[in-house]
Order: structure tokens, then sequence, then C-alpha cells
């Protein structure tokens, strides 16, 4: 990573149906980062903001779904032209509710967890925050002998 540009702070959260199946949403066409890309709900950090309510304004803004936040479920860390970003992901736990998308998604989808790791579209850093939370969230039974 270039040690020259500025860091920057994103909270996302992942929110699961009664399926279990996680929301993605794609980023706009004309989006500055990632556009047509998948993507958690989130966004950045307003300064002097505490973590969880910024976790529960962006999906609030980007899904119209309310949450509230549960524990830190992991982090993704990637570099933009000209700053690299922290994303903090909060567990939004289950939801039952219409997703009514901003202006900065096209679409959204409820997808499994195996098929979220298969996803082109779907940035790197966002593959390896589903790859370390399928490990750590893996049941006894899911677990290898």
């Amino acid at each position: 990573m270039n040690l020259e540009k500025p860091y920057i702070v994103s909270i996302y959260a992942v929110l699961r149906n009664e399926k279990g199946e996680f929301l993605l949403l794609r980023r706009s066409e004309n989006s500055h980062s990632n556009p047509g890309k998948w993507d958690l709900p989130g966004g950045k950090l307003v300064r002097g903001e505490p973590l969880e309510e910024a976790a529960v304004r962006e999906v609030w803004e980007e899904t119209g779904i309310s949450i509230v936040p549960g524990d830190i479920a992991g982090y993704a860390t990637f570099e933009l032209p000209g700053k690299k970003v922290v994303a903090i992901v909060y567990d939004g736990g289950y939801v039952i509710a219409d997703v009514k998308l901003s202006h900065e998604h096209m679409e959204y989808a409820w997808v499994p967890l195996a098929d979220i790791l298969e996803l082109n579209a779907l940035p790197d850093h966002f593959k390896e925050f589903f790859k370390r939370f399928a490990t750590e969230n893996r049941g006894p039974s899911e677990l290898p002998i």
C-alpha cells in the first residue's frame, strides 16, 4: 500500500433474510468507485459520528431498512485513487423488509454465502471479508474432520 495516501474509515453492514441469504447492492454505473460492482450497504463515516450510528444511517440511506447493529462482523481494507479505506463491517442482523434503493445503486439481491464467494462482480476486498466470515462462522457440523 502507498503510505502517502490518507486513511478514511467506512462503515458497512451484513444483513440477512429469513433464508440466511445476504443483501448485496449493485453500484450504479456512474459510481466514482467500483461502478456496476456488488457492494454491501454502507459508506463513509462522518467526522465525529459513532460507528454504530453510521451503520444505521448508511443502511437506512441506501436501503430504507432500519437496523440495530450487533457486533463487528469483520473488516476489509482497500485503496481508491486518492485514499486508503478501512471498512468496518457490522452484523446488521436478520431483516424482513422491502428494500428501497437509493440513487447510488441500481439493483439488489439476496444471495447465499456460497454464491457470494463465486461472484465475479464483487470487489476482492469484500470477497476476502466473506471468506473470513464464512470460516469464522462455521457451525460445529461444518468443521473439517
